[in-house]
């Protein structure tokens, strides 16, 4: 089969003949259609995590082609989606397993589409177990860090769901984008000191912080717009709780596979916001695999709004 091969650490990826992965006794194997692209994606290829080959992606929609010989939620023509870490997602055929646990999966309502379903794993999950954490309800102030990227862009509209009032940043040339996701307060990180602006709308501080990009000199800096009590999330990894301890506040490096959220629940609420429109999946492109590493590139820029998409024929 097809897949895209992260061969040699740091170095490009590519499409290459790899053997078709076949199901054990629990596990499905899946035709995909559609594959999410995230950050972990090429920055597993770059920090050298995994043994090498292996078949990036992880996000990913399709039709169950095959099931092993004691699997019993699934049947050959589901549709379903979710994440396959193990086997990688930027693939024709990828195998998971059926029971809840570090790579959960659903089933896919016939309304909707392959592309809106891959996007959503990786980003929902996390953005979900963010707000969770955060405990994002109605009247809390929150601050989005990031608020138009993949994860982002979700995290704006379920604490608007939620009722919360949003404070969200990016770049000055997305703010249209961040006001259609519902932000109630847009501040240009390219053009404001977000700190200070954010500092001078609540200026006894806001309850609760998702940053999705900055270091821990950065974390350091948004701090200082947290009330006495209040929580901060980080996705990659910037947070010294330690330090944070000593200016009255809870941190939180989120791990969104070790959180509730990632599990087959975590997957059904998605859709279910989905559903009913609570949330939209906002993709930003559709690229067939061949075009993964062009995919990949602008991910790594972090300038895109929404999501990407793989096709797979």
């Amino acid at each position: 089969m097809k897949a895209v091969v992260c061969e040699h650490l740091g170095r490009p990826v590519g499409v290459r003949d790899v053997p078709l992965p076949e199901p054990g006794p629990k596990e499905i194997q899946v035709r995909v259609v559609a594959a999410g692209v995230n950050p972990i994606d090429w920055k597993l290829c770059e920090r050298g995590d995994r043994r090498m080959p292996f078949v990036l992606g992880q996000d990913f929609a399709g039709v169950v082609s095959d099931v092993g010989n004691r699997v019993t939620k699934y049947r050959v023509a589901d549709r379903v989606f979710g994440i396959a870490r193990d086997h990688g997602a930027y693939a024709q055929f990828t195998v998971i397993p059926e029971d809840d646990g570090p790579q959960p999966i659903a089933k896919v309502p016939a309304e909707v589409g392959d592309a809106d379903a891959a996007a959503l794993p990786t980003a929902g999950l996390t953005a979900l177990a963010a707000l969770d954490w955060l405990g994002v309800g109605r009247g809390t102030s929150v601050l989005i860090v990031g608020a138009t990227g993949g994860v982002g862009s979700y995290a704006v509209q379920m604490a608007r769901d939620r009722g919360a009032h949003i404070v969200g940043t990016a770049a000055g040339t997305s703010e249209p984008f961040a006001r259609e996701l519902g932000v109630d307060e847009f501040v240009a990180y390219d053009r404001d000191d977000v700190a200070a602006s954010v500092r001078q709308t609540h200026p006894d501080g806001v309850d609760a912080v998702l940053d999705l990009v900055d270091d821990a000199r950065g974390i350091g800096r948004i701090a200082g717009v947290v009330r006495s009590g209040g929580k901060i999330v980080s996705t990659i990894g910037a947070i010294d709780p330690q330090a944070l301890r000593e200016r009255e506040l809870s941190g939180n490096n989120l791990s969104m596979q070790q959180s509730p959220a990632s599990s087959h629940a975590g997957l059904r609420a998605l859709l279910e916001m989905l559903e009913r429109g609570a949330v939209r999946t906002f993709i930003a492109s559709e690229e067939p695999l061949e075009e993964a590493t062009r995919a990949l590139e602008r991910s790594k820029r972090g300038t895109v709004n929404g999501k990407l998409i793989l096709t797979v024929d």
